[in-house]
């Protein structure tokens, strides 16, 4: 993805995630659906959202009816944009499998979007998207 990609948070229908995914990425967008495990399988990191990026400029209506989307998280008007430090950090938490791995994040990590109670999680991204982004939690 260029430098100058545009990352945005997807909503998704319940369960949906996956499919959600592959169906951005069939359209050309690049996608980050980071998982944990979860009893033994895996499961997304943030319940029914997925990022997805594509070039600045690029025109962005096809989002918002991709099969598994729900909506397409807003500021105002325009699509609320993902901080790449955010991005950057999450990619730097998973291993090869899209698996980040909260059992190893140590006592002294604050950072909300890794911890270890799905609540938490989700409580993060709203955090996030105090800048008047549209965000509820499943």
């Amino acid at each position: 993805m260029p430098k100058d990609a545009c990352w945005f948070l997807l909503y998704t229908k319940p369960h949906a995630e996956a499919w959600a995914e592959i169906n951005l990425r069939r359209q050309g967008f690049d996608t980050l659906l980071p998982r944990v495990r979860v009893r033994g399988a895996t499961g997304p990191l943030f319940p029914r959202y997925v990022f997805a990026a594509y070039p600045e400029g690029t025109v962005t209506r096809s989002l918002h009816s991709t099969l598994g989307v729900q909506y397409v998280v807003m500021c105002g008007a325009e699509p609320a944009r993902v901080p790449v430090s955010v991005i950057a950090e999450l990619r730097s938490r998973m291993n090869s499998g899209g698996v980040v791995s909260l059992e190893q994040i140590d006592e002294g990590d604050q950072n909300p979007l890794l911890a270890k109670r799905r609540k938490e999680r989700l409580f993060a991204l709203e955090r996030l998207a105090a800048a008047g982004f549209r965000v509820r939690a499943a």
